[in-house]
């Protein structure tokens, strides 16, 4: 059977370890699962591949195309959906250890996620689909923005005033962990949103950033 070269790789990489007592799939088992959860978006987007079952309705995907491919993706039923791993290997090395450890391989995700390398790339996606008239794939970009540097101003700008309140949330959510002098008009933004949801969040956002003047150096 003929594998994108990514998840080549990948399985390349699950045979040179012990692997038995995680719960990773095999190269037959991951075929048939992603089979399984080919209807959904974010498989379809990034031609995304099931790792593992977590015994919950949580995955591990490993993304094979578009500015993300390498990367592992972490499927949430929670909507906390986001790239956790910058590539397979990161993602092997945590489950090993979430089993010395005794811990979930979720327990090990980084607080903050891996950025995408091609960030010019991940902007036209997202914006692609800010375009679409596919609701369902726009349902994935508050997934996306861990991946954004924040640094495509006119981008932000039009996310913080998107009639899509989750997506604006998602943006003050992601200023809260990354605050930077330059993001202050975007958290204003947030902050001046119709939606409460967003504006809460947004006064948080900007105060994350007007806290910077008095951070200690």
């Amino acid at each position: 059977m003929s594998y994108p070269p990514l998840l080549s790789a990948y399985f390349h990489l699950l045979s040179d370890g012990d692997y038995r007592h995680t719960t990773l799939l095999s190269p037959i088992a991951v075929q048939e699962y992603s089979e399984e959860f080919s209807f959904h978006p974010a498989v379809q987007l990034f031609g995304g591949y099931v790792l593992d079952d977590l015994g919950t309705s949580n995955h591990h995907l490993l993304i094979t195309t578009g500015p993300l491919a390498g990367s592992v993706y972490y499927l949430s039923h929670d909507d906390d959906s986001r790239v956790v791993f910058a590539s397979s290997s990161d993602f092997l090395a945590a489950v090993l250890q979430a089993l010395h450890t005794e811990q979930e391989s979720s327990d090990l995700h980084p607080a903050l996620s891996p950025l995408a390398n091609d960030q010019s790339a991940l902007s036209e996606l997202i914006t692609e689909l800010l375009d679409s008239d596919d609701d369902e794939a726009e349902d994935l970009l508050p997934s996306l923005l861990p991946s954004v540097d924040l640094h495509d101003l006119a981008l932000l700008q039009r996310l913080a005033t998107s009639e899509n309140f989750y997506l604006s949330e998602a943006l003050a959510h992601e200023i809260i962990k990354r605050p930077a002098a330059h993001l202050l008009p975007i958290a204003q933004l947030c902050a001046a949103h119709a939606h409460s949801q967003v504006s809460s969040m947004g006064a948080k956002a900007v105060r994350s950033i007007q806290a910077l003047r008095y951070a200690p150096t």
